[in-house]
């Protein structure tokens, strides 16, 4: 049973603020097979295996292939399939809503108070729109989007720290708004099949802005929208070290690549609309 992470095309940090984000699967995943008989010690783990009705009589396998600490949904991505593992195992199928909701319970182990983007993402998967209180909407794109998630290193906060960070800045207001604006617009111009890399940069200098991105990504970034990309990190970021993973739009991605291997930075090639 294999679960996918996600990104977050535009709408970060405003999502908090009530506006909308644009969220993808993407096809870095998690794998899961049952084994009998194991004790379950990491408190996540443990109550995935529970919930899904496996306690004291199973635990679990993991491989997965997202970064932990990413920004990519890897807690939620492992919890929810652990659940549908446990709950294939015992032959008792698991629909959508009840495994968001077994998926956010878990997820508040791992973060506290989730937004509840990385669930939504990992269950409902493909592209949809996340607002906070609101029904989750499918969409659909009329052009596949290639990008490279880039990793600007790991962020040495947390996500709750970094919405703290923001939460104090005096005028955030016009930014957070603008932000929810862009995502809107990226939403309508992907299913028109239009170019978004203008927009993508735009959101990511306000993110710049609201300080959830660190010098390091910064001067990475810079020096991709030097080359003709649009990049913008994808996730809480972080400035103490890295800021998480960045993503990054260019028509030449091969050309983009080759620059990140000569200087050992670690990327994956994604497809959104893929599937």
């Amino acid at each position: 049973m294999k679960t996918f992470g996600k990104v977050i095309l535009a709408g970060e940090h405003a999502v908090v603020y009530g506006e909308m984000a644009l969220v993808a699967q993407i096809s870095l995943g998690v794998k899961v097979e049952v084994v009998v008989g194991k004790k379950e010690t990491d408190l996540l783990i443990r109550k995935a295996v529970e919930l899904a009705g496996g306690k004291d009589k199973v635990g679990v396998k993991i491989t997965s292939e997202i970064p932990i600490g990413s920004g990519l949904g890897s807690s939620a991505a492992v919890a929810a399939a652990i659940i549908k593992q446990v709950r294939n195992y015992f032959r008792k199928p698991i629909g959508e809503d009840e495994l968001f909701e077994y998926t956010m319970e878990c997820e508040r182990i791992a973060h506290g108070n989730p937004s509840g983007i990385d669930s939504a993402s990992v269950v409902y998967g493909g592209l949809i729109t996340f607002v906070k209180g609101k029904p989750i909407e499918k969409l659909k794109i009329k052009n596949k989007l290639k990008l490279l998630l880039v990793n600007s290193g790991k962020p040495g906060e947390t996500t709750r720290e970094m919405v703290e960070l923001v939460a104090q800045q005096r005028g955030k207001e016009k930014n957070i708004r603008e932000i929810g604006k862009i995502a809107r617009e990226i939403r309508d111009k992907l299913a028109k099949g239009e170019e978004i890399g203008q927009l993508i940069n735009k959101n990511g200098y306000l993110l710049e802005k609201l300080g959830v991105v660190g010098k390091k990504a910064i001067t990475l970034a810079n020096k991709l929208r030097e080359m003709g990309a649009a990049v913008k990190i994808t996730g809480a970021g972080g400035v103490k070290t890295g800021s998480g993973m960045m993503m990054v739009i260019h028509p030449n991605l091969e050309k983009i690549g080759s620059v990140l291997r000569d200087e050992k930075i670690d990327y994956w090639p994604i497809t959104i609309g893929a599937t």
